[in-house]
């Protein structure tokens, strides 16, 4: 994936006029005007176009820099916050046309650059995706194995009740803003080129509130606190994220409301460490234990099941025995892990003197037949020693 500030060649704590300024030296360059049939340099020229349609934003760019590309999925008004970067060229353009001034009216910038893909002004206000939310929330290793429900508070932007979004007092007083007729933008000519600029008396919305609603004094949205129960599925893992469809500030204009993203964080288990869908269990045994052999009985981390083994005679510490689906389960539903049980051969101490004496008496009676890894040890080590001179 693309880094829009590299592709830019900017800092990530650069201002929005040195984006601007990078932007054009770097759209010219690449212009399919200037590169015609050079389809390089046009799919150049639609990532750098879709950069500066995002960066230049300080709502776009602020997601962009928390989240990433993918938390600009379903903005609106953005035609590279969509995620899968610019359809058509005469995106591209747009983003040109409005770091460089151009109106699209036919001047004398439109002919240079040959007209391509018109004009996308369009006179009123447009419905913007309201700004998603993030927030975290821990469980326990066992609510992460049977799944859970959950409730939290979130609070984010809703639409005022008093005026339904709209931030007047009443319908009849919104206006057609008189400064740009109704089409968000003026024009002005400067030299050879018509230039366009966002209308600084409605900000680009094409309207104007003469009388603004008192439960928001314009604004359509007021900040709210809302219960929010969230269903965990079994089977999530430390650092998933959830995502909560609508729950994030109410759009604007009309625009759908934004997505509340909740990264999980699972709490750690004393006993099991989680390997993707597999358990993994530290088992201590005796000395004895490992000798002979034994049998063990496991319950499950949510402790409705028992795994029994069988540990054989001569086992040796760190192996590593697998008990086929008696893991965590699967996230996607593809069934269950398994239960890695490793052996940990514990040394004994503190003994009697009873013990002491019936481990030496052992000590007397061990052959190499029955540690052959110390014995390849001991004839490799003699390999490396100098030889003595007959």
């Amino acid at each position: 994936m693309s880094d829009y500030y590299k592709l830019l060649g900017v800092s990530r704590d650069a201002t929005a006029e040195e984006i601007k300024k990078a932007y054009r030296k770097q759209a010219v360059k690449y212009h399919p005007d200037k590169n015609p049939d050079n389809k390089t340099a046009e799919a150049q020229f639609k990532e750098i176009s879709e950069a500066y349609d995002v960066l230049k934003n300080d709502q776009s760019r602020q997601m962009y820099d928390q989240y990433g590309k993918e938390g600009l999925q379903g903005m609106g008004g953005m035609s590279g916050g969509m995620g899968g970067g610019y359809g058509s060229m005469d995106d591209a353009l747009h983003a040109f046309r409005e770091a460089f001034g151009g109106g699209g009216g036919g001047g004398v910038f439109d002919s240079f650059f040959g007209g391509m893909g018109g004009s996308r002004t369009q006179a009123g206000p447009q419905p913007q995706v309201g700004a998603s939310k993030k927030t975290s929330i821990k469980i326990s290793f066992e609510e992460s194995a049977r799944g859970s429900d959950k409730e939290i508070i979130v609070s984010h932007l809703t639409n005022c009740d008093e005026c339904g979004g709209k931030g007047a007092k009443s319908a009849s007083d919104i206006v057609t803003c008189s400064h740009c007729q109704g089409s968000g933008q003026v024009f002005e000519t400067r030299g050879f080129f018509s230039m366009s600029a966002t209308c600084s008396s409605c900000t680009g919305s094409g309207q104007t509130i003469r009388t603004p609603c008192s439960g928001c004094g314009g604004a359509g949205q007021v900040r709210k606190k809302q219960r929010v129960k969230i269903h965990i599925p079994k089977g999530v893992d430390d650092g998933m994220r959830l995502k909560m469809t609508g729950y994030g500030d109410a759009g604007i204009h009309g625009g759908p409301a934004g997505d509340l993203f909740v990264f999980i964080e699972v709490e750690s288990h004393p006993l099991f460490e989680r390997e993707g869908d597999d358990l993994l269990l530290d088992l201590p045994i005796t000395f004895s234990e490992s000798a002979l052999g034994t049998k063990k009985e496991i319950p499950s981390v949510l402790g409705d099941e028992i795994s029994k083994i069988t540990i054989p005679e001569g086992t040796q510490s760190g192996k590593v025995l697998r008990v086929r689906g008696a893991g965590m389960p699967s996230v996607h539903g593809r069934g269950k892990g398994d239960l890695l049980v490793r052996i940990v051969v514990e040394t004994p101490s503190a003994l009697t003197t009873k013990q002491k004496e019936l481990l030496k008496e052992f000590q007397t009676l061990e052959a190499s037949a029955h540690q052959p890894k110390k014995k390849s040890f001991t004839e490799k080590l003699k390999a490396l020693l100098p030889k003595t001179p007959t």
